[in-house]
C-alpha cells in the first residue's frame, strides 16, 4: 500500500521542525570547544590578563578583574566584575555585581543586581532588587522588587523602571525622563526633565526639572505576602501623593486620583496644578439590549460557518459529528487529554525556543532571531488553531447533532435540505448558551466535544488500522 501523500507531508513538516530544534544544539559544540569558552566551578580573570573575542564562562563563582576586548557572557550564582568590558556583558546569576567599567550595553538579570561602576551604553537590569550607585551614561531600564538608586548613582539619559517599590536617595540624579509603573515611589533626588507613570504612592522630596504628570491610588500601596524579602530595605510610602517641604516641580503637575494630594508649606511648584479625580469604579450590569445583539452576531458567524462547512466539508463535519453521537463520553474524555496536550505542546514549543534562542545567542547570532520567530509563530499559530476550532467549529458539530436529533423526533429527518436542521440547532444552542451558569457548564463541554472529536479524527487519520487477517483457499 503506497503512503498517503498527507502522511508523507506530516513527516517532512516534523522533520524540518526537529531540525530546528537540534540544530543549534549541534552548532554549540564549536563555542564550547573554543578557546573563550570556560566551564568550571570557580572562574577567575586575573587583573593583568587581557582576552580577545568574545568570552563564555558558566560556574559557581566567576570574578573578572582583568580586560575582556569583546563581549563577556556569563551564567554562575555569583558574578563579580571590577574589570573592563571593552563592548556589551550579559550576565545572569543569583547576585551580580559590577565595579569595572562596562563600554558597550549591559544587560543583566539575577536576584540581587548591583552596579557600583560604569556602564557607557544602556543598562537593562531585571532582578528581585536591583541597586544602582554608579554611574549608567545612556539609559536605563529596570525590573525588580525592589529598585534602590543611591547617593552615587547616575543615569544620564532616561530611566525607566518597574517594580513593587522605587526609592532614589537625595545626591542621585536622572538626566532624562523618568517612566515608573511601581506600587510605590520615593523620590528623593533630581530628575532634570519629566516624571510620568502610575504609582500606588508616591512621595517627592527631590526636585523635577520639567513636567509631572503622574495617577496615583488611595490605598496602601500593594506588598507581597509570600515569597523571600528582597536582599535590601524597602522604604514605607503613604497612599497618595506627597511632596515634602524639599520638593520641587519646576514645571506643571497633573496627577490623577481619586484623592487630593499632600502639598507641604515648603513645596515649591512652579507651574500649573492640576488633579483630575478618578471615580470609583462600579460594574456596569449587561444590558439585555447588548446580550441580544451579542448572542444575534454569534448566531450568524457560527450560521455563516456551519453553510460553509457543511457544503465545503460535508464528510468531514459529518465525520466529526458522528464520533460525538456514537462514542459521547469517550469523546469528551479525549477532549480533556487533547486539552491538557496543548498546553503541555505550547510549554515545550516555547521553551525549546528559548534554549535554542540562547544558544544561538552564544554560537550563531544570525539564527538566533530567526529561530525565535519560528517558534513564536508555531505557538502562535497553535493557539490560533485551536481558538478557532472550539470558537467556531465546536458550536457547529454540536448544532449540527442537536438539530438533526430534534428533526427526527418529528420526523423531520428525511429533509433534502441539510442546512434546515443545523439551523435550527445553531438556534437553540444560541437560546440555550444565554442561561446563566447552565449556558457556561454547556459551552465548556461543547468545547471538550470539539476537541475529543478532532483527537479521534486525527488518529484515525494518522494511525494505521491493524490489518485483518484473510483466508486464503486451500488447494
Amino acid at each position: 500500500m503506497r503512503t498517503k501523500p498527507s502522511r508523507t507531508y506530516l513527516r517532512q513538516v516534523l522533520l524540518f521542525l526537529m531540525a530546528l530544534v537540534i540544530a543549534p544544539f549541534l552548532l554549540a559544540v564549536s563555542a564550547v570547544g573554543a578557546p573563550n569558552f570556560v566551564a568550571k566551578d570557580q572562574i577567575t580573570v586575573g587583573a593583568t590578563e587581557v582576552i580577545q573575542g568574545n568570552y563564555y564562562a558558566t560556574g559557581d563563582r566567576i570574578t573578572v578583574d582583568g580586560t575582556l576586548k569583546d563581549n563577556l557572557f556569563a551564567a554562575a550564582d555569583t558574578i563579580r566584575l571590577s574589570g573592563t568590558v571593552e563592548k556589551d556583558v550579559y550576565l545572569a546569576g543569583d547576585e551580580i555585581t559590577i565595579d569595572g567599567i562596562v563600554k558597550g550595553d549591559a544587560i543583566l538579570a539575577g536576584t540581587l543586581v548591583a552596579l557600583n561602576g560604569s556602564v557607557e551604553g544602556d543598562l537593562m537590569a531585571a532582578g528581585q532588587a536591583v541597586v544602582v550607585n554608579g554611574t549608567v551614561q545612556d539609559d536605563a531600564r529596570i525590573a525588580g522588587e525592589a529598585v534602590l538608586l543611591k547617593n552615587q548613582a547616575q543615569v544620564k539619559d532616561d530611566l525607566i523602571a518597574a517594580g513593587l517599590s522605587l526609592e532614589s536617595q537625595p545626591q542621585t540624579s536622572i538626566g532624562g525622563t523618568l517612566t515608573i509603573a511601581s506600587g510605590q515611589a520615593l523620590l528623593a533626588g533630581a530628575i532634570d526633565q519629566d516624571v510620568v507613570g502610575g504609582v500606588g504612592g508616591l512621595t517627592l522630596k527631590g526636585s523635577v526639572g520639567q513636567d509631572m504628570v503622574v495617577t496615583v491610588g488611595e490605598y496602601q500601596p500593594w506588598k507581597p505576602l509570600f515569597g523571600p524579602s528582597p536582599r535590601i530595605q524597602v522604604p514605607d510610602v503613604s497612599a497618595g501623593l506627597t511632596l515634602t517641604d524639599s520638593a520641587q516641580v519646576k514645571g506643571r503637575l497633573t496627577y490623577k486620583s481619586p484623592t487630593t494630594a499632600t502639598l507641604s508649606d515648603g513645596s515649591q511648584v512652579t507651574g500649573k496644578i492640576t488633579h483630575q479625580p478618578i471615580p470609583e469604579w462600579e460594574p456596569t450590569p449587561a444590558k439585555p439590549t447588548n446580550i441580544v445583539q451579542d448572542q444575534l452576531q454569534r448566531l450568524l458567524t457560527i450560521g455563516l460557518v456551519g453553510c460553509a462547512l457543511l457544503w465545503a466539508f460535508p464528510r468531514w463535519t459529518e465525520g466529526l459529528t458522528q464520533n460525538i453521537q456514537t462514542r459521547p463520553l469517550r469523546t469528551l474524555g479525549w477532549g480533556i487529554v487533547t486539552s491538557v496536550l496543548v498546553g503541555v505542546a505550547s510549554v515545550v514549543i516555547a521553551v525549546l525556543t528559548v534554549l535554542a534562542f540562547i544558544v544561538l545567542v552564544l554560537t550563531l547570532q544570525g539564527l538566533a532571531w530567526p529561530v525565535l520567530g519560528v517558534g513564536t509563530l508555531a505557538n502562535l499559530a497553535l493557539w490560533v488553531g485551536i481558538g478557532s476550532f472550539v470558537n467556531l467549529i465546536a458550536p457547529v458539530l454540536i448544532s449540527d447533532l442537536g438539530g438533526r436529533w430534534l428533526c427526527s423526533q418529528f420526523s423531520l429527518n428525511k429533509t433534502a435540505n441539510r442546512f434546515i436542521p443545523f439551523l435550527m440547532g445553531v438556534v437553540i444552542l444560541m437560546l440555550i448558551t444565554t442561561i446563566p451558569l447552565i449556558g457556561g457548564i454547556i459551552s465548556i463541554v461543547i468545547v471538550l466535544l470539539g476537541l475529543g472529536a478532532l483527537w479521534n479524527w486525527g488518529r484515525s487519520r494518522w494511525v494505521k488500522p491493524p490489518l485483518q487477517a484473510q483466508e486464503v483457499p486451500v488447494g
